[in-house]
């Protein structure tokens, strides 16, 4: 122990001497560890942290699949879900839930807010009970048994201010009274589709062809996930053969519950752990230079202490601690990056993914700052070795020779920075060139034609719930009187409704008939997707109707059933004809004339192509939802009209909510949020890894060039130019990099794979973007030798053969 605060001691004193390599070896590990410490918090948040249940890890996701529809995550029916129940023996509880919304009325204004139907053992599955009040007895599960409810934590606080009298006392939901029965503890974060505020429960519907449920279920202790699917497959097979016409092609597959509440996050986080990883090793990379440059100014140090007695073994453990106790600095000053990193990445996200699909508590805990300790001390061990095992073998008889030059073995030493820096460079390229896919992709994203025009439009929705709209005439009424009104608001273009709100992923599908035309085989049926909208739905969204006539409000209950199908459909199933008068069926029972084709619109976002599409007019829906959106096109901001677009509302039933108010532009931005938030990210780490990589470049040549001061004085007196030397010290910076982009090309070449399905029309190994990299870093590489290399052309030839 004495020895060890000895040798702290004396790197403290040797730092001090030398504030300028210190604060330069800090600084470089301070950004390489603070950004892996900022992506492990996140990391750590998302993937590795368990969910706040007891025993997390054994609660799974149950999907149905379908093979015959492509769908790998798929939800289930009832009459599914009961018998997954009743027939599995892996598990300790399966539970049910769907999402719902309610329009909660009372206090200064009504409010919409989603909630959880759930089957009896779902918060038996999380192992989670009510801190307040009781939970849900077993005959609160059948139809027509009085409405009762549990609030979560963050409604009972934001609502109603902690109120500890509320257990008993009802509140309004979709215009009926419901109970309060209990609170749910603030842990209670159920999030696999989306934050709830409450939980009812569910009344199962005997229809098994009414897929609506999700499902999860815990293991028992014995069992793991992979007996589990053994036996769910087999399940399924038995399923399928008692009910050979509903569930032909259906599966399970289970998934952890984390899995699924992470979702596409995943790939991207790895991508990002790995990429600043590469950062890290290149400051260790620069770092080991640094530290080689400044164990060369020392040899006559290192070699008298050998002379005095001192062993290689003291001489490696004095110069590791240096490295090590310059880490430790570099990882607390990275600490500090950290934190302030981790917000900046949860303001980014929040801004970029209104709704995401886990929990934003991203701060360091325990395991932030171990990790944070090991990768200091690994990083200084890394990035003082080399240098101290050269150190260590000081070379006695030439370095105390008087006379000698203080940098012999200076060239032995260069040898090894170049190849350090080679690896500094071939990682930086990586980088880049991973960057620079993700830019390309999302330029060209953001250059998709979405096939409407986005400006100056405003959505906002309605949940139509209560004895008022159960009615679908009620309903219709509303709505009508609400795009009226609205449309007579100062500043409106036109309104219209909506279903399903192109670019927000919504959609619904089905299968459908074509008149005149056979049906095709039970795993080849025609599909398309399908959405309800009122007259001025393509106007108000500035879609181009190619053929035909739009949908009028003269098209009602009780008129012709009309339909206006997209650009896609009709290239698909009528090439080369007019499907204008042409008639299609969903069920075989009501079939719709086809009056007009619109242009495409990437309604799923602007990854996904164009799909087939059926336009349905709500005034011709007998079952008219009681969800639809409000779409207004206004001549100028249209945020400014939000308050006058609730008073409508409020006008029409004060107790109505509007809710998700936002600019198609804000819903345009979100669909692109992921690859740009992936392409930013790998941006700054590229950034990074390009000025450390110049660093490196520089440090070596000019290392290099103090080398062999002597060197370019005696090719100077023998009669070389200056632009000969220049070109020789230039060339020896460009030769370590175009060496270093060899290398890099080959990883990049296997490593942008991971980038692939984030990519859109670009491909990971695009030549364009792999030659525009390399010949930039290059450039990087020729700027950072060109300084040294214009101080060793002002050698004076007469000093430098006088040089020590």
């Amino acid at each position: 122990m004495g020895t060890l605060i000895q040798d702290l001691r004396y790197a403290f004193r040797m730092l001090a001497k030398n504030p300028g390599f210190a604060f330069v070896a800090i600084l470089t590990l301070a950004l390489g560890i603070g950004a892996n410490t900022a992506i492990f918090s996140v990391v750590n948040a998302v993937l590795l942290r368990p969910l706040p249940y007891k025993d997390s890890s054994q609660l799974l996701r149950v999907w149905a699949t379908d093979q015959d529809g492509g769908s790998t995550s798929d939800v289930c029916s009832y009459p599914e879900f009961t018998e997954w129940r009743a027939q599995s023996h892996s598990f300790q509880q399966v539970a049910a839930f769907r999402h719902h919304s309610y329009n909660l009325a009372g206090g200064d204004r009504p409010e919409r807010i989603v909630g959880l139907l759930v089957s009896e053992d779902l918060l038996n599955a999380l192992q989670i009970s009510p801190v307040k009040g009781r939970s849900f007895l077993p005959q609160e599960f059948h139809a027509g048994a009085d409405h009762v409810v549990l609030l979560t934590d963050a409604l009972w606080q934001r609502r109603f201010a902690g109120d500890p009298n509320l257990i008993g006392k009802t509140v309004r939901l979709n215009d009926e009274s419901y109970t309060v029965i209990g609170i749910l503890p603030p842990q209670f974060v159920f999030t696999p589709d989306g934050p709830a505020a409450l939980l009812a429960p569910l009344v199962g519907d005997p229809d098994r062809g009414h897929g609506y449920l999700n499902v999860i279920a815990r293991l028992k202790p014995e069992v793991n996930s992979a007996k589990a699917q053994s036996e769910m497959n087999g399940l399924a097979r038995r399923i399928q053969s008692e009910f050979p016409k509903q569930e032909k092609g259906r599966g399970i597959r289970l998934e952890s519950l984390q899995a699924s509440f992470v979702g596409d996050a995943r790939p991207v986080l790895l991508i990002f752990l790995g990429s600043v990883g590469l950062v890290l090793l290149i400051a260790c990379a620069n770092v080991a230079n640094l530290f080689l440059a400044r164990t060369s100014a020392r040899q006559k140090e290192f070699a008298v202490r050998a002379s005095l007695g001192a062993g290689r073994a003291r001489l490696l453990r004095q110069l590791l601690t240096e490295s090590v106790m310059v880490a430790l600095a570099g990882g607390a000053l990275g600490l500090l990056l950290a934190i302030w990193g981790t917000d900046a990445l949860a303001t980014l996200v929040r801004r970029n993914f209104p709704n995401p699909p886990f929990p934003l508590q991203f701060g360091p805990d325990v395991w932030v700052l171990g990790f944070t300790l090991i990768a200091s001390v690994v990083t200084g061990l890394f990035a003082g070795l080399a240098p101290a095992a050269g150190a260590s073998l000081p070379d006695l008889n030439q370095t105390l020779k008087e006379g000698s030059r203080g940098l012999s073995g200076g060239l032995k030493r260069t040898r090894l920075q170049s190849a350090l820096v080679v690896s500094e460079v071939g990682l930086a390229l990586v980088l880049l060139i991973g960057a620079g896919l993700m830019i390309k992709s999302l330029l060209l994203l953001e250059h998709v034609d979405s096939g409407l025009h986005a400006e100056n439009i405003l959505t906002a929705d309605f949940s139509l719930y209560g004895s008022k709209y159960v009615q679908s005439s009620a309903r219709a009424a509303f709505f009508q009187q609400l795009v009226d009104r609205v449309q007579r608001l100062p500043g409106v273009k036109s309104a219209a409704l909506a279903a399903d709100v192109p670019l927000t992923g919504n959609s619904d599908s089905s299968s459908f008939s074509m008149e005149g035309q056979p049906d095709p085989a039970p795993n080849k049926k025609r599909h398309a997707s399908y959405n309800i909208v009122s007259p001025a739905y393509f106007q108000t969204l500035g879609i181009p109707l190619l053929k035909g006539r739009d949908l009028a409000n003269q098209d009602n209950l009780g008129t012709p059933l009309v339909v206006v199908i997209n650009q896609s459909m009709a290239r698909h199933f009528w090439p080369d004809q007019n499907p204008v008068g042409r008639r299609v069926s969903t069920d075989d029972k009501h079939w719709y004339t086809i009056v007009g084709v619109a242009a495409d619109v990437r309604d799923l976002g602007l990854k996904q192509e164009p799909r087939p599409q059926i336009f349905i007019s709500y005034l011709q829906d007998p079952f008219l939802w009681p969800y639809l959106s409000l779409l207004v096109r206004t001549d100028s901001e249209p945020l400014k009209l939000s308050s006058s677009i609730q008073e409508a509302v409020w006008s029409l039933d004060k107790d109505q909510p509007i809710s998700n108010i936002h600019t198609m532009e804000e819903i345009l931005s979100v669909s692109v949020a992921q690859p740009r938030v992936t392409a930013l990210m790998l941006a700054i780490f590229a950034g990074l890894a390009l000025v450390m990589a110049a660093v490196g470049i520089y440090g070596v040549i000019a290392f290099a060039v103090t080398v062999r001061t002597h060197e370019m004085g005696v090719r100077m007196a023998l009669g070389a130019s200056r632009q000969h030397v220049l070109k020789l010290v230039v060339g020896r910076g460009l030769g370590l990099a175009l060496l270093g982009v060899g290398i890099g090309l080959a990883g990049a070449f296997a490593l942008t794979r991971f980038l692939s399905t984030l990519l859109y029309g670009v491909g990971a190994s695009d030549p364009m973007t792999f030659v525009a990299v390399s010949l930039f870093l290059l450039g990087v590489a020729a700027v950072a030798s060109y300084i040294p290399a214009r101080r060793a052309t002002k050698v004076d030839p007469m000093v430098a053969l006088r040089y020590e």
